[in-house]
């Protein structure tokens, strides 16, 4: 009888198909996106943890902006040298931006954090908070002393008694601004949809009121020394001076403003992304236009009245909301006298027996 094992033979395992030429290139195709895939992730990463330093930089950069702006307004108080008030002021405007960027550059890199916020309001402190009231301080206290030049109006005030309401008024808007940094971080939300309107005046808002008013000053006492032609026979230094006299009086009035309106509770919008971002009518294209043109004519004059405007526009919409008689809050019969006599009523009939008072048991 014949072995099994001799006449068994051996199965071989199934050997897979091989692969055709279109399949080894679609393979080699995949590799290579997969491993372009990986080096783009990888790049992008190396990317956010560079940009995650990013943002603490520009903050620093705005506390710092805000510390030089201190600096360069009581140079006269350090070193004798004259105050460069309007340079004060610009570098307030720069702190601004850095301050605009900063928090864009967190959320882009998703590194948002409590440090990031925190120390961005220990730097709105400074620039916006410290910065302002010391530039208005030394404005006025220079237009008094003649030491920036001699306006007419304000020689006999008295320095001791000016130089106590301007530090009153200066302490009423450091306690305002932190008031107003605090209250910013515990109700603050990192979504950027959230980010669309503010509770009192934001710091930076009260900045600015400030300091347009400290450069338009500043302008007004050197405009003598650019005017030439049919400009100087418009706006004489007499004029100019009298000018810079009225804006000294109203720029302590404005700080105390802004300082009291940071701690209100008028909601004030986002301007960038109210305004600015996204798709708007073609009459935002045209206001964004003249008001281009207008700050290319006259720079100066176009910022201070844009700021103060922003800053006191929401108490004066408020009182003249509640000053104004409301047609939404009138009677039944007035409205029905509105709409016409022959006009059908627009909210559905009410039944006969639907608004009558229930019987007491």
């Amino acid at each position: 009888m014949p072995d099994d094992r001799q006449t068994r033979t051996p199965t071989r395992p199934d050997r897979p198909d091989r692969m055709t030429a279109e399949e080894i290139r679609a393979l080699r195709h995949a590799r290579r996106v997969k491993r372009r895939l990986a080096r783009r992730e990888r790049n992008k990463r190396r990317l956010l943890v560079t940009i995650s330093i990013l943002p603490s930089m520009f903050t620093l950069a705005n506390g710092l902006l805000g510390f030089a702006a201190v600096y360069l307004a009581t140079r006269t108080a350090i070193d004798g040298e004259p105050a460069l008030l309007g340079v004060a002021a610009w570098l307030l405007f720069a702190a601004m931006v850095c301050d605009m960027i900063d928090g864009r550059l967190a959320r882009f890199a998703r590194k948002t954090s409590d440090f990031g916020a925190q120390l961005d309001s220990m730097c709105d402190v400074i620039s916006f908070g410290i910065a302002p009231p010391i530039l208005m301080i030394r404005t006025v206290m220079g237009a008094v002393n003649g030491q920036i030049s001699k306006v007419p109006l304000l020689w006999r005030l008295s320095d001791v008694g000016v130089e106590r309401v301007l530090w009153i008024i200066g302490a009423i808007y450091v306690a305002g601004a932190a008031m107003r940094l605090a209250r910013f971080n515990v109700e603050n939300e990192p979504d950027e949809s959230s980010h669309m309107s503010f509770r009192g005046l934001p710091s930076p808002g009260a900045a600015a009121a400030v300091a347009t008013l400290v450069l338009l000053f500043d302008h007004l006492l050197h405009l003598k020394d650019s005017l030439t032609g049919p400009s100087r026979a418009l706006i004489g230094p007499e004029t100019a001076r009298w000018f810079a006299a009225v804006i000294s009086l109203a720029l302590p009035l404005m700080t105390l403003a802004a300082g009291l309106l940071m701690v209100s509770n008028f909601r004030y919008p986002h301007v960038i992304n109210q305004y600015i971002r996204g798709r708007k009518p073609f009459a935002y294209l045209i206001k964004l236009v003249l008001l281009v043109g207008a700050a290319l004519i006259e720079p100066f004059l176009t910022l201070a009245a844009a700021a103060t405007t922003y800053a006191l526009w929401a108490p004066i919409t408020a009182v003249l909301r509640r000053t104004r008689p409301s047609g939404s809050t009138a009677g039944p019969e007035s409205a029905a006298a509105g709409r016409g006599a022959n006009s059908p009523p627009s909210g559905p009939t009410p039944r006969p027996d639907e608004n009558l008072p229930e019987e007491e048991d």
